[in-house]
């Protein structure tokens, strides 16, 4: 038996998740997040901020004591679209090297969709055609899976905080903000639509930041539960009026919606509109 140590550095949180492995099969697994926000506004500077770079560092040492009094044999970190887009991103890494001593590998987004998919479908039925969303903070990807392999995959420069810096000016939030929206969207997901409205798609599988916020205000969770989160069925129905809701609250009324991290409240309804 094995310990290991994996985070994920992403455009809006830094999560730990700490299991040991035993023939290939995770036990006692304990999950951490902090919202550390690297992607913090990059749409509009193209780099990472000597503040915002300090706060995930810190972060990142916190989650590395983390491991070692786990025992982790192993720290595995990766980083996705903040990191790879930022034009000083080996100013970053180097410095993270320095403080930390560790490496963090940059995924590109096939790679990122790749391990999404590997995760999302593991324990899945292999005959159903599943489509896998991740929603994250500065890009969505978007992975159709058939008998376990990868028929198509893409990764979009699409967010909710991406989104929201680039569009989202006020809350509560013009229906103007939502037109500008809606129509980036359409743009930036039309090619791929159209080749996915080809396919056949039995199930789609929601995973990410975004979704798994949306299912614990759909459950309003006072309390955090991973197991009841897992396999909960959203419909649109549930999406749309959430989206109304949202945007025609202020940043205050949304702190007190059950299942919503305060931290998130900003960034939710351009994360649900996508």
């Amino acid at each position: 038996m094995s310990r290991i140590a994996a985070v994920d550095l992403g455009t809006n949180s830094m999560r730990l998740l700490l299991c040991e492995v035993e023939k290939g099969i995770f036990r006692k697994k304990k999950k951490e997040i902090i919202t550390t926000r690297i992607g913090k506004n990059l749409s509009q500077i193209n780099a990472l901020s000597e503040k915002v770079m300090n706060k995930n560092i810190e972060a990142l040492k916190y989650f590395k004591k983390k491991s070692e009094d786990f025992g982790a044999e192993e720290i595995i970190v990766i980083a996705t679209s903040a990191v790879r887009d930022a034009s000083n991103k080996d100013i970053f890494l180097q410095k993270t090297k320095d403080e930390t001593c560790i490496d963090i590998k940059v995924i590109d987004g096939e790679e990122e969709a790749y391990i999404g998919m590997v995760g999302a479908t593991y324990g899945a039925n292999k005959d159903e055609n599943l489509l896998i969303v991740d929603v994250g903070g500065g890009s969505t990807e978007l992975v159709l899976s058939i008998e376990g392999d990868i028929e198509y995959s893409v990764s979009i420069d699409a967010g909710a905080v991406r989104m929201t810096e680039n569009f989202i000016l006020n809350n509560p939030i013009a229906d103007g903000d939502i037109d500008n929206l809606r129509k980036s969207l359409e743009k930036l997901f039309y090619k791929d639509m159209a080749v996915l409205s080809e396919k056949r798609i039995d199930k789609l599988i929601a995973i990410g930041g975004t979704a798994t916020t949306t299912a614990a205000i759909f459950h309003e969770m006072e309390v955090y539960n991973q197991e009841k989160i897992h396999n909960t069925i959203l419909n649109n129905i549930f999406i749309d009026k959430l989206f109304q809701k949202m945007k025609s609250m202020s940043l205050n009324e949304r702190y007190e919606t059950k299942g919503l991290e305060k931290e998130r409240a900003d960034i939710m309804p351009a994360g649900i509109y996508i």
